[in-house]
């Protein structure tokens, strides 16, 4: 073999490993892109009670449900607790006095909890590891805007409030959990929202005293709300539950 040929050989070899890495990086990258969407059964609307009366009195009313969600930081971002967790989804149902959470970690999430509590083992995925609750501050100088931004006990009164629901769900790398919170007013005019906040602590070391293991704000007064329109799904979960009142009530 010439040395030509031999060097084309190689050229093309070289050339071809290249393309792989590279091809096989976007692969890779868009896998993770398009796998780390919510799973359907998460993106439904959760209906209980106060969801099913709130939407039937807005039918009864010829009018849609008040709904919105925020856009807010989703990931957690401290030191100790960088990417370890996130809220994929919020939706506030002010008609129902409801909020409701979609909270999601990845399999390191695991790893990492295993690391900083000094577990024996890595913990399994269908596990409920985590205490998750939502720390609402309200406003009790609402005349005066320029004390929001403080935790002056003066101006500022925080309340927790915590799940009545939980379901779950996993899809490839990443674990769900959706939790639904009542009794939140959104629209109280005497001391307003503020601010919401979801925090969570590891199931094991739960000291509402103590900073959380991770917090997440999905609401802030300055910020848009963007109204959210009932799915198809969403009212097939609403016509299910009012069927299964129908049967006990038979």
């Amino acid at each position: 073999m010439s040395k030509s040929i031999g060097g084309k050989i190689a050229k093309y070899t070289f050339k071809a490993i290249g393309l792989l890495l590279v091809f096989g990086t976007i692969g890779i990258l868009l896998w993770r892109m398009f796998s780390s969407g919510n799973p359907k059964s998460m993106k439904t609307l959760m209906v209980n009670e106060a969801t099913y009366e709130a939407w039937q009195a807005a039918e009864a009313e010829g009018r849609d449900m008040v709904m919105y969600s925020q856009k807010q930081d989703e990931i957690t971002r401290a030191e100790h607790n960088y990417g370890y967790f996130s809220v994929t989804k919020n939706l506030f149902i002010e008609d129902a006095n409801q909020v409701q959470v979609l909270f999601r970690y990845n399999n390191s999430t695991l790893r990492h909890l295993q690391e900083d509590y000094d577990l024996p083992e890595v913990p399994g995925r269908d596990e409920d590891l985590y205490d998750l609750t939502l720390y609402v501050a309200y406003d009790l100088t609402p005349l005066d805007t320029t004390d929001n931004a403080g935790n002056d006990p003066a101006s500022v009164k925080f309340v927790r409030y915590y799940p009545s629901e939980m379901t779950s769900a996993k899809k490839n790398l990443y674990n769900y959990r959706k939790f639904v919170f009542d009794g939140v007013d959104m629209t109280v005019t005497e001391n307003p929202v503020l601010a919401v906040y979801v925090d969570i602590y590891y199931k094991d070391d739960v000291d509402y005293e103590k900073d959380a293991y991770g917090t997440l704000c999905i609401y802030d007064y300055l910020a848009e709300k963007k109204p959210y329109e009932l799915t198809g799904s969403d009212k097939d979960a609403l016509e299910a539950f009012k069927a299964s009142l129908e049967t006990a009530q038979e």
